[in-house]
This record gives structure tokens, sequence and C-alpha cells, in this order.
């Protein structure tokens, strides 16, 4: 079987939970503090019955994310949750 996972705490994915997030845009800063890859954007989102402007990740770069848990950590919402790999034993 290939897989392009490489480690077991690979980040395969980012999930965010609109209905939390209130749009306060910190995870847009290109500064790095937040997302040292920029890997957050706006646009729009599906929310309980209807569509508005919300935050998405970019996850045709996930390979470009660090599996650093800084948007986790930053997000002052708690609405990113990173998705890890998890192995079968």
């Amino acid at each position: 079987m290939v897989t392009s996972i490489t480690h077991p705490d690979q980040i395969i994915s980012i999930k965010i939970d609109h209905e939390k997030c209130n749009m306060c845009e910190n995870c847009l800063d290109e500064n790095g503090k937040f997302c040292p890859k920029n890997l957050f954007y706006k646009d729009i989102v599906k929310k309980v019955g209807r569509e508005e402007e919300g935050i998405r990740f970019k996850f045709k770069e996930i390979s470009k994310c660090q599996g650093c848990l800084k948007c986790e950590l930053s997000c002052p919402e708690r609405a990113i949750k990173p998705v890890k790999f998890e192995a079968e034993i």
C-alpha cells in the first residue's frame, strides 16, 4: 500500500466549525504568527440553513502544513481542529 503519510502525527486535514467561527480573521494574518504557511482564506461557507462568508482552509495545499498546531491554539473561538492521521496497530 502506498501512502503519503510519513509519520503518525501528520496532519491530514483541518476542520473549521463555521458555527463557532466569529470571523475575527486572525487566521488570515500573513505575518506567520497564526499559520506560518498562510493556509486560510475567506470564501462562501455553508452554515445551518444558509450560505455566507466564512473561513476556509486551502485543502489542496495540505502538504505545506507543518503540523505546528498554531491554528488550533490561536483561534479564540476554538473553531479550528487539525485532523491527524491515526495509524491502526
